[in-house]
């Protein structure tokens, strides 16, 4: 049985913590909002007055935290207490350049220390289900790895540079909120020309857009605007989606449609709709 910490029992955290606990491990919490940590001792897990009780003696410390600054000011606390063969371990969304930083100092002050933030809903990390995405030193990943694996479906070492788990984290994030945002504004459609929401989303479970996700985002990637759906008749598209909600509230089609006037007044309209990322693909 693992010795394992975990500070931060939110929502994932506590989730996490729920599986590791099925699993056999030893785990000690803290969280901020002592309730949420209480609620976990129903599975077996013991919680901590301080960070500081809860690291010590721990093999593995998890992070589950809000933001940056309150992952800084952890680590602060809890460095010196932390045992010499420990590996830290951060599950937390944060901001590429703060956790290449980050990375940079606890090597210097000698901690052990990988980012691994999750795609994983809850109920995936009580299930061990989802997308583990880890950066940091190869030496002390491949220490943890047998343990991250038992935590997930899936974990993907994206290698030492310090900063491209937290990107990919965050690029990941940002297509889930423009597909939730593009629900929104179907759902607004469906509203002003009467068609009932259950129905509207139904269309989706005939219509598998997400599976057209991986491949136009590799040809947009490489820089193919060869047309498959050319701009000119995406951005008449969008003016009649536009037209069809009339007077609801829209999240992200208007924006679109300012992005595709500005491409094909590039010279991109007879282009793919693609095109409207060819400024963020093309060379320096």
């Amino acid at each position: 049985m693992a010795r394992v910490a975990f500070i931060g029992t939110g929502l994932l955290g506590s989730g996490m913590v729920e599986a590791m606990c099925g699993r056999g491990d030893t785990v000690t919490v803290w969280n901020r909002t002592a309730n949420k940590a209480r609620a976990l001792e129903a599975f077996g897990a013991t919680v901590a007055l301080t960070p500081e009780e809860a690291v010590r003696s721990a093999e593995r410390v998890h992070l589950a935290l809000p933001d940056d600054p309150i992952v800084d000011a952890m680590l602060e606390r809890i460095a010196p207490r932390l045992a010499a063969d420990a590996v830290v371990i951060d599950h937390t969304t944060t901001a590429p350049a703060a956790t290449s930083t980050r990375v940079v100092n606890a090597a210097r002050r000698g901690v052990r220390f990988v980012h691994a933030p999750v795609f994983m809903s809850p109920q995936m990390c009580r299930d061990a289900a989802g997308l583990m995405v880890v950066a940091g030193p190869k030496a002390v990943f491949d220490l943890v790895r047998p343990s991250l694996e038992k935590m997930t479906g899936e974990v993907w070492y994206v290698g030492e540079r310090p900063d491209l788990a937290a990107a990919y984290k965050i690029f990941g994030n940002a297509l889930l909120f423009v597909i939730t945002a593009g629900i929104a504004d179907v759902l607004a459609m469906a509203k002003s020309v009467g068609v009932p929401p259950q129905d509207a989303a139904g269309l989706f479970s005939k219509f598998k857009v997400g599976s057209v996700v991986a491949a136009r985002a590799e040809k947009i990637a490489r820089g193919d605007f060869a047309a498959t759906f050319e701009l000119t008749m995406a951005r008449k598209d969008i003016r009649l989606m536009i037209e069809a909600a009339g007077q609801e509230p829209l999240a992200v089609l208007p924006a679109i449609a300012k992005r595709m006037d500005e491409a094909i007044a590039n010279g991109h309209g007879k282009d793919d709709l693609g095109a409207m990322a060819a400024q963020s693909v093309s060379p320096r």
